[in-house]
């Protein structure tokens, strides 16, 4: 029994030989960065593999540590610090010399990294993503708000330490227009693991505020797409997806695009582009203004020029009116003077005929010519009453005809 037994020492001693057996050069090892931290020069880190399809099961763990030479040799070769490279959650191939120590244990020596394994996982992660969005239509909600006609109040996310954003403070404050802005700066991370939680927090601090905002800025300014890949988060495309108020993104540089800027209403290149953005924005508006104020001048002198015109014609009308009132009442008097003696000898005529017929009327209907032409004329006496009062019995009348008279007593009626 005890010929099978081995003390701890001599346990470690057959490992430590049996792996510089069998692995005596170095090897590639792909894991998840589960945790880093740099102490005088020299990495630390924690590596994981999770089970396929199930993110947060944890099936192999291992501690490795990169040395200081070695962490200056790689940083010399990556585009941005090793430190910003080595961040949690992010997968690497590494290459790596297997070091066993009988008392402290097994780690993994990482003598390089091969960006290009990191970069493709990231890429392949984000198209990904970015097909969930246009499946989700993320793109859409946010670009359907509209911006205000001014934009004065303004929430910024970004970090006070960025030179992204004193650039775009300076662009916006110092214009040539004197355009006055109320910022709200809402810190946020800019790299790393950090940036998704910080983010979704200050949006949600932003509608708890009691200021209501014209626009919400994301600021962050260059970097490589390791420093920009927190944008690229499904959670914050939601969030910004789903806000209320308008938000423009301005993260990279000329050619970079985080899956933030897809979703976001308005996506510009940098912070100072951005400032720009906002400064032409409000310039159309006061453009517009100024405009409309000119031609309210343009038509207002128009109508006052109208005006004018009328008056004077109203005025050249109204002198001209009491001459040609004048003029009108002497050619009418002229007429009248003209025509008059015609008239009044014409209508002397007329009476003329007029009496000229009367009186011949009036010959035939008189006393004698009526007895002429046979009739006669018979009255009631003493009194010459005509006729016409009444016969009664031994009346006396008088009947007067063209030759004489007689007088008669009416015997019987």
């Amino acid at each position: 029994m005890e010929s099978n037994v081995f003390s701890l020492y001599d346990l470690g001693t057959l490992i430590k030989r049996v792996l510089s057996l069998n692995f005596q050069d170095k090897i590639w090892v792909k894991a998840e960065i589960a945790g880093c931290k740099v102490v005088r020069g020299i990495a630390y880190l924690d590596l994981i593999e999770k089970e396929e399809g199930q993110s947060d099961k944890i099936i192999a763990q291992q501690s490795a540590v990169i040395w200081q030479g070695t962490l200056q040799k790689i940083n010399g070769k990556l585009s941005e610090p090793i430190t910003g490279f080595l961040e949690t959650g992010r997968e690497v191939l590494v290459l790596v010399q297997i070091d066993f120590n009988v008392r402290y244990g097994l780690k993994l020596v990482i003598d390089d990294i091969d960006p290009a394994y990191t970069l493709g996982k990231l890429f392949q992660q984000r198209q990904e993503l970015e097909k969930l969005i246009y499946i989700e239509k993320l793109h859409e909600p946010n670009k359907r708000i509209a911006l205000a006609p001014v934009i004065q109040k303004i929430a910024v996310l970004s970090n006070d330490q960025a030179a992204g954003y004193h650039d775009f403070v300076h662009q916006l404050t110092e214009n040539a227009m004197n355009y006055a802005f109320s910022l709200t700066l809402f810190p946020i991370s800019l790299q790393g693991t950090l940036v998704e939680e910080t983010v979704l927090n200050q949006l949600k601090e932003i509608l708890k505020s009691k200021y209501t905002f014209d626009v919400v800025l994301i600021l962050r300014g260059g970097g490589s797409k390791l420093d920009l890949a927190g944008f690229d988060s499904i959670h914050i495309c939601r969030a910004i997806s789903s806000f209320p108020i308008k938000i423009i993104t301005g993260i990279g540089h000329e050619v970079d695009e985080t899956l933030s800027d897809i979703v976001a209403g308005i996506s510009l290149k940098t912070p100072t582009a951005v400032a720009e953005y906002l400064l032409y924005h409000n310039q159309t508006f006061e453009t517009s203004i100024q405009q409309m104020v000119l031609k309210i001048n343009d038509i207002a002198k128009y109508k006052v020029q109208q005006a004018k015109l009328r008056i004077l014609r109203f005025q050249h009308e109204l002198s001209l009116r009491p001459m040609r009132v004048i003029d009108k009442t002497n050619t009418k008097l002229e007429n009248i003077q003209k025509y008059l003696p015609n008239l009044v000898d014409n209508r002397l005529k007329k009476e003329k005929v007029k009496l000229s017929y009367l009186d011949r009327l009036i010959s035939l209907v008189n006393i004698p010519s009526t007895l002429k032409r046979g009739f006669s004329i018979t009255k009631i006496l003493p009194d010459n009453k005509p006729l016409n009062d009444g016969l009664i019995a031994n009346m006396e009348i008088e009947t007067i005809w063209e030759k004489g008279s007689f007088k008669s007593i009416i015997i019987n009626k």
